[in-house]
């Protein structure tokens, strides 16, 4: 039994390189076998066992040339092997006889050959120097590896954390955070990264002991491992700047405070650390003076009831809402990460798209439709169907799932919950539903906005969800599914559920909307979308005043997205947000007006008629309306707007398309359909990206340019021009 554990470090090495894939040790592997490699040669020294130790050394020197491409990759993977052989007959003639009388001479020495270095035992533990000073970066990219593994890991860390704190006595839910802490810290110290490597360190020692059941796991250990978390991440995401060239700041992370509340936990004794408040942030950050805080504490305490610091603060207009809340709203850093160059990804997709407009303007080119040659037909659309089959693979490979992106929501609805004293949980549905990754940074915002809104204004207190007879734990539900050419992303909650009639009296009241108006109840609850529009009695520091809930409008607007709300007093509120699949392609109607041909996006089409002369009215306020099913609805001339000669001036020897914008309906006149049709978005560029009514543009099959309409932006001129 006494060699019993090196055996099984050795044997844990040889497993882990059996599935090793392609004859090649990347960083994060390299990462695993330092870590096992370096307890190996403590072991060795500790056991006196001079030829293990030998060999483990030899091995981590040529793991060092491997990962830096210093040797041939076949070359020093066929060397591993051996070595990792040797050391298990090493470890087998130690337990059987007490000694190994084998030769590790020939080994030795063509390890020193591939590595051009001296033998190990010349060495310090037989283990090289590996990396250079503290800020030089030895290999541009194993450091870009490293970064993108820790912050996989990082994520990987958050998701399992969260599962510990439901379930504390799963030692499955610790061994998988033990795991990426370990990993980070072995590939760290090989790149000499030694803050990264020994926080890592620390982190990793502290769930060793809960392993070991010498700490059991509480809120407060897994509050420490989450902030000792997000600071690894903070350093990786420093590392990651600088080696771009980006980072404008020093990083402040105060890593000594954290190694003592760390050494709190262990000792089971309360924080020594005085956790910095709002206000102190603030004037440390310039925000505020000191004299400025001491009015706004002034306020605070003889307000009734008391005023938390921060809002004393901002209603005294000592800061704004935004500067108070700044350090709670950091943006995501890469939310997915494809393990192919993105610039060389996002290039073949332009290309395929290129390919799809070729195709389509061959196609429909005059020769080939009026040539009768059948094998030219058969071709052409053999073509078609390739490259619309290369288009859909080419789209698929940059999706990603939306997983990652509910997991931060998790997390997050975890710390604003705590902040505001309440008791939530997360649900996540079809988390492994795919979404474009360029889709995944722009809806990031929009969600935080509306997980933060539905915790604060959605969730009840604990008291008043007895009383209603709810459990006492709220629940927010994040669910994702594909409806048609879309995925469709709904937020839950069964809180407090959105009050009508208060939001349509305040919005009287704020002169947004004339009381007189019918409104339904979706148009009343998409006023909440307005800027500064708020129902809340009082700023809090999650939600503030109003503040957020139009950034979700932005981006709706931004992503030819819609929404839909449906809600209940004291069930609760669902907010469905529905996307395009992808940013680069769009589902367009073609239209003509005169000579010139437009495309409306399909999702934005209510309804196509001709209407008969009788649906026509001019009224006397309101203007040109057409009668659809009952309701005057406004009649917009596109000709008009772009100041073309139309074919039809009279709508009923014309077409009405019926498109929404944001919360209305329009008739758009139009001299004819000419088809549906997925198109491939183009920019028009700096000067054209703000041009009102035009969202984009498209190479139609003809070669000529159509210019992709947006229904709100045609809205607004059209009410320019009367």
């Amino acid at each position: 039994m006494e060699y019993d554990s090196l055996i099984s470090l050795i044997d844990s090495i040889a497993s882990d390189f059996l599935f090793i894939d392609g004859k090649k040790i990347d960083v994060p592997a390299a990462g695993k076998f330092f870590n096992k490699l370096e307890a190996l040669i403590k072991e060795a020294d500790n056991r006196k066992i001079s030829q293990m130790k030998s060999v483990a050394a030899g091995l981590n020197s040529l793991l060092e040339k491997i990962v830096l491409n210093d040797i041939d990759d076949e070359a020093g993977f066929n060397a591993f092997e051996k070595g990792i052989i040797l050391m298990q007959k090493i470890g087998e003639s130690f337990k059987n006889t007490g000694g190994y009388e084998g030769d590790i001479e020939t080994f030795a020495e063509s390890i020193c050959a591939l590595t051009g270095e001296q033998r190990a035992e010349s060495k310090e533990q037989g283990v090289r120097q590996r990396a250079l000073a503290d800020n030089e970066i030895q290999d541009e990219s194993l450091l870009r590896d490293f970064i993108i593994e820790g912050l996989e890991y990082i994520d990987e860390i958050e998701v399992n954390l969260l599962d510990l704190e439901q379930e504390p006595e799963n030692l499955d839910c610790v061994n998988a955070i033990f795991r990426p802490f370990h990993s980070i810290k072995g590939v760290a110290g090989f790149l000499n990264l030694e803050t990264i490597r020994d926080l890592a360190h620390i982190l990793e020692n502290l769930l060793d002991r809960v392993r070991s059941k010498e700490i059991s796991v509480s809120s407060r250990l897994i509050d420490i491992i989450l902030d000792g978390t997000d600071a690894l991440k903070a350093l990786i995401i420093k590392l990651k700047e600088d080696l771009e060239g980006n980072s404008a700041e020093p990083l402040e992370i105060d890593l000594a405070a954290l190694r003592k509340r760390i050494e709190c936990v262990e000792q089971d004794v309360p924080d020594t650390v005085e956790v910095k408040k709002l206000g102190g942030i603030l004037v440390e950050d310039g925000a505020i003076t000191e004299e400025n805080l001491e009015q706004g504490l002034e306020v605070a305490q003889q307000s009734i009831p008391p005023k938390k610091n921060g809002e004393a603060l901002i209603s005294e207009g000592k800061v704004t809402p935004k500067q108070a809340l700044r350090k709670q709203t950091g943006q995501a850093a890469d939310t997915a990460v494809i393990r192919v160059n993105i610039k060389k990804l996002d290039d073949l997709i332009d290309m395929v798209g290129e390919l799809v407009i070729t195709q389509s303007m061959i196609r429909q080119n005059s020769f080939v439709l009026s040539n009768s040659d059948r094998r030219l037909s058969r071709d052409v659309s053999r073509l078609s169907s390739i490259t619309s089959e290369l288009q859909k693979t080419s789209t698929r490979l940059r999706m990603v799932p939306i997983k990652q992106t509910f997991q931060r929501m998790s997390r997050l609805v975890r710390d604003l919950s705590r902040d505001a004293g309440k008791q939530v949980a997360v649900v996540m549905e079809g988390e492994d539903t795919e979404i474009d990754r360029n889709m995944v940074e722009e809806i990031y915002n929009p969600l935080v906005h509306m997980v933060r809104n539905a915790v604060d204004h959605g969730i009840d207190s604990s008291e008043e969800r007895i009383k209603l007879g709810k459990p006492e734990k709220g629940m927010i539900r994040l669910k994702a599914f594909h409806r048609g050419g879309n995925i469709v992303i709904e937020i839950s909650d069964d809180g407090k559920g959105l009050d009508r009639d208060l939001i349509l009296k305040k919005a009287v009241e704020k002169k947004l909307i004339d009381s007189s108006q019918d409104l339904s109840d979706q148009d009343i609850y998409k006023l909440i979308f307005l800027p500064g529009f708020s129902t809340a009695a009082k700023v809090t520091d999650i939600s503030g005043r109003g503040v957020g809930m139009d950034v979700v409008k932005q981006a709706v607007e931004k992503l030819r997205c819609k929404i839909e709300i449906d809600s209940a007093i004291n069930k609760g509120s669902t907010f469905a947000l529905s996307f395009p699949l992808t940013m680069a392609i769009i589902d367009g109607m073609i239209v003509r007006v005169g000579s010139e041909r437009y495309i409306l996006p399909t999702t934005a089409i209510r309804q196509l008629l001709r209407p008969v002369e009788d649906s026509y009215n001019n009224i006397v306020g309101k203007g040109e309306t057409i009668n659809v099913m009952g309701n005057l609805l406004p009649l917009v001339r596109l000709y008009k707007i772009f100041g073309i000669e139309p074919e039809h001036k009279n709508p009923w020897g014309a077409i009405v398309v019926v498109v929404e914008g944001e919360n209305r309906s329009k008739c758009l006149l139009v001299d004819e359909i000419l088809g549906e049709e997925e198109v491939v978005i183009k920019s028009l560029g700096e000067s054209l990206k703000s041009a009102k009514g035009v969202s984009g543009g498209a190479i139609l099959g003809d070669g000529n340019v159509g210019l992709i309409l947006d229904p709100e932006g045609l809205f607004e001129l059209s009410e320019r021009l009367g």
